[in-house]
């Protein structure tokens, strides 16, 4: 007898890989990188005293909007990554979450990122997170393709 194979619609998450999916999501790495980024711009940018109390703000902030354009990312393009072999083991393409899942989550992120961003840092640097996120979602990923 064959081992049963797990197709993407019947794949069954576990309780151990949820949380691990969720941050898959996010592409921790270039979350990583744009925060560190960031951190550098806020340093360089910044005159005497360096307030770290503003900086920790604008970094969870910025942290939470660029969790959210991965993981929006991932959304829209999970019937592409289902084909290419280095993303066809992603959260979305192997059926261990599902697309209306991954998008609530991907928008709640999103918008908290651009709220906190509004509220403890300045309308400014929200509306610079909007216009990254738009440009990366509409521009940059059609683009790759």
């Amino acid at each position: 007898m064959k081992p049963e194979t797990v197709t993407p619609t019947t794949a069954i998450p576990t309780a151990t890989s949820r949380p691990s999916d969720f941050l898959e999501l996010t592409k921790p790495g270039i979350t990583f990188l744009v925060v560190i980024t960031t951190m550098a711009g806020f340093y360089f940018a910044a005159r005497e005293p360096l307030s770290l109390t503003l900086l920790g703000h604008t970094l969870l902030g910025t942290a939470l909007g660029a969790a959210g354009a991965g993981a929006l990312n991932m959304y829209l393009e999970r019937n592409l990554d289902a084909r290419m072999r280095r993303t066809s083991r992603r959260p979305l393409p192997t059926g261990r979450m599902q697309p209306e899942e991954a998008l609530a989550f991907a928008l709640s992120i999103t918008v908290a990122g651009m709220i906190y961003l509004f509220a403890l840092v300045n309308p400014l640097t929200s509306l610079l997170s909007a216009i990254t996120l738009t440009s990366y979602l509409f521009l940059y990923t059609p683009l790759k393709t």
